[in-house]
């Protein structure tokens, strides 16, 4: 009787932390946390964990905005919601940028079969809210365009670890990029379109893994984007991504590293208002369709000399 309270007693352990699953055929990653199981790569995360970065066409504001958004995903067997909040701080007018955004909460639902496949540690409990990453960037303008040369920007990124792992949303661990951004403006003698640019970007992305024999990833990132300007509506089209180096593929066959994603979105300019709304989906290790609507407030707040 008593061995029956026992295991009846193991057994509401188990139910009540919500995990049921045997792991016996997933990978170890090392350490003896459940986070243990997670393969920290962006195929194998949420959404927003290792992001490819927004695209600026390498040019900077004279104004700073603060931007609200919603953007929600959806993939099989997981769906998202997530807040976003955006200080984009023209620290000199077009010249230097201090970036700082964040998604303060998360809410996202991922069956049991998706769980497996990331072996997350819990089962599908149903919705669950959560914070994410707070992310900085500092932008600075190298060389302004002229005839025979593109504007050039220079970018670091860096991110914090708000965003919890566990539930395989984040990666509860450090992570930065770094690139250089062209970009050519051409402005048609046709009255109907008022400009077009062309864009691209070359860097490198690094961030900390679970791994024990690899505690770091990282690869090459590169970006190429097309905008299309009539007076103060703008359509931009990009795709880009970053290769790693895999050391997952290496060393379990398993990879999930090469995110390659393509986005389209309209940018609707006002005098102290901007709309934009954006679709974005995966070539390549980004499982996801995602939508964007956000708003914008321009304002005026750069450092007088």
């Amino acid at each position: 009787m008593k061995n029956i309270f026992l295991l009846f007693f193991v057994f509401l352990i188990l139910e009540a932390s919500g995990q049921s699953r045997p792991t016996t055929d997933w990978i170890d990653f090392g350490s003896d946390h459940i986070n243990k199981w997670l393969q920290i790569a962006p195929a194998k995360l949420g959404p927003n964990a290792l992001p490819v970065p927004l695209m600026y066409y390498a040019s900077l504001d004279s104004l700073s905005n603060l931007e609200a958004g919603i953007h929600a995903h959806f993939m099989n067997g997981d769906r998202a919601v997530n807040s976003y909040l955006s200080f984009y701080w023209a620290v000199v007018p077009k010249r230097v940028v201090l970036h700082i955004w964040s998604n303060p909460s998360e809410t996202f639902q991922t069956d049991n079969s998706v769980r497996d496949d990331r072996q997350i540690y819990y089962d599908d409990t149903g919705w669950i809210t959560q914070s994410g990453d707070l992310w900085i960037s500092t932008y600075i303008h190298l060389i302004k365009e002229r005839k025979h040369w593109p504007d050039i920007t220079l970018n670091y990124t860096q991110k914090t670890t708000t965003g919890g792992a566990t539930q395989g949303r984040y990666t509860d661990a450090p992570a930065n990029y770094y690139y250089i951004a062209f970009g050519k403006s051409l402005y048609p003698e046709n009255r109907f379109l008022t400009e077009i640019r062309l864009a691209a970007l070359g860097g490198f992305y690094v961030w900390q893994t679970n791994k024990v024999e690899l505690a770091q990833d990282e690869g090459e990132l590169f970006e190429f984007g097309l905008q299309i300007r009539r007076k103060n509506l703008s359509w931009h089209n990009e795709i880009g991504g970053f290769f790693a180096h895999d050391a997952y593929k290496y060393i379990h066959a398993k990879g999930n590293n090469d995110p390659l994603v393509v986005r389209s979105n309209l940018l609707k300019q006002g005098k102290r208002l901007a709309f934009k709304a954006e679709y974005q989906f995966g070539l390549n290790d980004y499982h996801y369709n995602t939508f964007r609507l956000s708003v914008f407030y321009k304002f005026a707040a750069e450092i007088k000399t």
